[in-house]
């Protein structure tokens, strides 16, 4: 008999951390609509009354890495194919409601499983369930990028080369969401999620706070349950899309 546990449970682990090797450091307002409140307010009778087959988190020892590719294979090892598994589950139980909920089931994969344009192909999309391959948008766009290339405190570093690259990646992330008409996104590092809103068409994006890859445990915003949420971010018809 296979043991279950609440879709809310599952979210609620961390993938174990990354060591890194040899590695060399090569107008924005915060958005505080995104807290594990936020979510179980809106979606938490998905998540305690969806059950799910448990699925621990692999346990064995974690390869360093020290390119983006290496941690785009770790991404697919402890992320990917666990919030593939929660964004069904979840639209396995109110499937009888999308109709009233006006959502459309999304899945997710890299960024060629969506629509592609002008040859520019996001690290990752969140894209309509079903859809023949390179077919539906990508409603929510993310980059993969390392932690000593990016990360969320760059912004206000002394380093000026640092904040040039911040700036950079927010720049390449919003294009992405420009193209698809998307107003969510997203920049994941080996350190920590941030999701990203689009304001408007001129460059103007709202930052959460960033999520830890490490949190885990009951009421905490976890790297998983971010992602899951903004799969049905995406998932929503009247909200997804910003022309």
């Amino acid at each position: 008999m296979a043991n279950n546990q609440t879709l809310l449970s599952y979210l609620m682990v961390a993938p174990p951390g990354i060591p890194t090797e040899n590695t060399n450091e090569t107008p924005n307002t915060t958005n505080s609509h995104y807290s594990y409140r936020d979510i179980t307010d809106r979606y938490g009778n998905v998540l305690q009354q969806t059950q799910i087959e448990s699925e621990p988190m692999p346990n064995s020892p974690v390869l360093a890495i020290k390119t983006e590719p290496m941690f785009a294979i770790r991404f697919n090892k402890y992320i990917h194919n666990r919030l593939r598994r929660a964004l069904r589950a979840g639209f396995q139980r109110v499937a009888p409601q999308l109709p009233n909920l006006d959502l459309t089931p999304m899945t997710v994969d890299i960024g060629d499983a969506a629509t592609i344009i002008d040859n520019f192909r996001p690290d990752i999309a969140f894209f309509q369930t079903g859809s023949p391959l390179g077919s539906s948008p990508n409603r929510c766009p993310g980059d993969l990028k390392v932690s000593w290339k990016w990360g969320s405190g760059w912004e206000t570093a002394s380093n000026e080369a640092k904040q040039r690259e911040f700036y950079q990646v927010l720049s390449q992330i919003n294009y992405y969401m420009k193209q698809n008409n998307a107003r969510y996104g997203f920049v994941l590092t080996d350190t920590e999620l941030v999701p990203i809103k689009r304001l408007d068409g001129n460059g103007r994006l709202q930052l959460a706070q960033p999520i830890q890859w490490e949190t885990k445990g009951p009421e905490r915003l976890t790297i998983l349950l971010g992602l899951w949420y903004l799969g049905m971010l995406g998932a929503a018809n009247n909200d997804w899309r910003l022309l």
